[in-house]
């Protein structure tokens, strides 16, 4: 199966998982429950099951990066045998891939949002209607209304459930993919633009041309809880002879760009330059960054840019928790005052300007956005901060510039040049948490 929506590497929590929280060490503690059990993945990772006793439900930390796929990555290369764990090592890379190949097609997220926006404005009233119906849990193929009733009660679903309703959604409901990537978007807790995008579009059939992803009764039945199939209304629109692919949209081509490489960390003067953490990235002590020395440190919710993506009341209380936790570890690292801001009708943008001219500081720094809606505020935020004489200087980490530069084409190319570098760290010539690519 080809990961695409979202929890690669099955990285996904269930309603059945117990209690988690936003925190670098609760996904710490659910990493460690999971990782004597690697080697086990690639023969069960597709089951369907209560709890997901066969992934590590790692997703939300991961897209966050309050857990790094670099941390688990090394942990298994110390840990495991490469050919044992080569299958979830690929699939934990399947996110930085997804990242790397939007980050050279941005066009595809642009084109993205504008189809939503057409769709929502202009789409035929019996359209949009259905689709509130099968987003609501009422489709009428029982398995799939419960999917989506568990997406939006807990935030999460399965990979392979996921693909599942996903497929239905297209091929069998015949609905514009965009509707169903923007519904998973809303609710995943561990939304991530590039997979999320480019994993619907591979199961539409755009993103690969030729190959689409059809959901099939047989392999529900093969891979999914009996109890969760014991309520059949429907099922025959699922039955493998039945379901036909959805005639492909047509689009150009996607342009191809080259993104343009970072530092790791800037040269600024010391503790005259403010750090801005944000969602994107929850770690920043633990990439170059942890050398800087800011002066001031700050989390910024923006009303204005999540509302136009309208999150679900449970992705926004995770960012909140997230964004805390990252407050307080950095608080503790770099010694510095740490404020969170409420960014409300001025938005983040001209937040950081006003917080920067407040504290005397030259200017910001700060993890570069990926493609995405923080990075669509790129250039805004530049631009507010230039009106009130200040800077603002992007880092990168060393692992996303070492990974996008082979995520051009297909995932296996890619694949074959990550490979030996990931061989070449299990056999000892690169440690944990540096793995030289």
């Amino acid at each position: 199966m080809v990961p695409g929506m979202g929890d690669e590497a099955g990285v996904e929590q269930g309603p059945e998982a117990g209690p988690w929280r936003a925190t670098r060490e609760a996904g710490l503690d659910r990493w460690r429950g999971f990782a004597p059990r690697a080697s086990r993945y690639a023969a069960l990772r597709n089951r369907v099951e209560p709890g997901h006793p066969h992934v590590s439900r790692l997703s939300p930390w991961v897209r966050s990066r309050l857990v790094t796929t670099e941390e688990l990555v090394g942990t298994l290369l110390s840990t495991q045998r490469f050919g044992a764990v080569e299958k979830l090592l690929q699939e934990l890379v399947w996110r930085d891939y997804w990242k790397g190949w939007l980050e050279w097609r941005p066009g595809v997220w642009l084109a993205y949002q504008d189809a939503l926006r057409r769709v929502l404005r202009e789409g035929p009233a019996s359209v949009l209607d259905r689709a509130d119906a099968v987003m609501a849990g009422r489709g009428g193929v029982a398995v799939m209304d419960r999917f989506a009733r568990e997406l939006m009660e807990t935030g999460y679903l399965h990979n392979h459930a996921r693909m599942w309703w996903a497929g239905y959604w297209c091929h069998v409901e015949r609905l514009p993919w965009v509707l169903g990537a923007d519904f998973f978007y809303r609710h995943l807790l561990d939304a991530d633009p590039a997979s999320n995008t480019l994993g619907w579009r591979w199961v539409a059939g755009l993103q690969t041309r030729g190959k689409a992803y059809l959901p099939r009764r047989s392999n529900l039945e093969r891979y999914g809880a009996p109890e969760w199939l014991s309520d059949t209304r429907g099922i025959e629109r699922l039955d493998d002879h039945v379901v036909t692919a959805c005639p492909l949209e047509s689009e150009a081509p996607a342009a191809r760009v080259r993104w343009a490489s970072l530092p790791e960390v800037p040269e600024v003067t010391p503790g005259r330059w403010g750090l801005w953490v944000h969602g994107e990235d929850l770690t920043p002590e633990l990439s170059g960054l942890g050398r800087f020395r800011p002066g001031l440190m700050v989390t910024v919710m923006d009303a204005r840019v999540l509302q136009g993506h309208r999150p679900s009341a449970l992705r926004l209380d995770w960012m909140k928790e997230g964004l805390a936790d990252a407050r307080r570890r950095a608080a503790a690292h770099w010694g510095c005052p740490a404020l969170q801001v409420e960014a409300g009708t001025e938005g983040f943008p001209e937040a950081l300007a006003r917080l920067g001219s407040a504290h005397g500081l030259e200017g910001w720094v700060a993890m570069r956005p990926s493609v995405g809606p923080l990075g669509d505020a790129v250039e805004g935020i530049e631009h507010a901060l230039a009106r009130a004489g200040l800077g603002m200087k992007w880092c990168r980490r060393r692992w996303d510039e070492a990974m996008w530069a082979h995520a051009h084409a297909g995932f296996f190319p890619f694949w074959e040049k990550v490979a030996p570098r990931l061989a070449e760290a299990a056999r000892g010539s690169a440690t944990q948490g540096d793995l030289g690519l």
